[in-house]
């Protein structure tokens, strides 16, 4: 491993600081940041990550990704884990550790519906894994984000909050929103 990647954590540790110091010596910066947005979707956030995901993203041999969806073993543990297991982890530990904050419980329920997929795609080259079973995977779960992200939203807000006894949550988060979002973070 070269020693950016070797010491990935130091620099990812390093940068939050930074960036906690910044926004507050300086506070101008957030607010501009801020600002720099084209409806739900942060510009500047969207570049780091295009840029992020640019290099293991260019190794992948797309024409083999087909390949990846004959295994249906895969593709079938990857919806349980991301659409059923690790929403349901983020919703009870949300109400186990935070009983008495429904906006937080409802933010975090949300978080666990919307998989970090751009981190696969990092992890995934820093380990060197199967860079056309990662690209296949982020695509299919991309795929199932825009489709159902806001369905899913708002069966946990409106639906499943009441039933375990928290205000139900509205849910403002149009398709069109998820899917303009999904489309600048993973599509260009």
């Amino acid at each position: 491993m070269n020693i950016l990647d070797r010491y990935l954590t130091v620099w990812i540790l390093f940068a939050m600081l930074a960036g906690v110091a910044l926004g507050v010596l300086v506070p101008a910066v957030p607010e501009a940041l801020s600002s720099m947005q084209t409806g739900s979707t942060n510009i500047p956030l969207a570049v780091g990550l295009i840029l992020m995901m640019f290099p293991p993203l260019a190794k992948v041999r797309y024409e083999s990704i087909v390949a990846a969806f004959d295994n249906k073993r895969v593709l079938g543990l990857s919806f349980v884990l991301n659409w059923i297991v690790g929403p349901s982890v983020m919703t009870i530990l949300a109400l186990l550790m935070l009983p008495n904050n429904p906006e937080y419980i409802q933010g975090l329920m949300l978080i666990g519906i919307a998989p970090c997929i751009a981190m696969v795609v990092v992890w995934n080259d820093l380990a060197h894994g199967h860079r056309e079973y990662a690209a296949g995977l982020v695509a299919f779960n991309s795929l199932f984000q825009v489709l159902f992200y806001s369905l899913y939203a708002w069966f946990l807000l409106t639906w499943l909050a009441p039933r375990v006894g928290m205000p139900a949550g509205t849910v403002t988060i149009g398709m069109g929103d998820v899917a303009e979002s999904v489309f600048i973070y993973l599509g260009i």
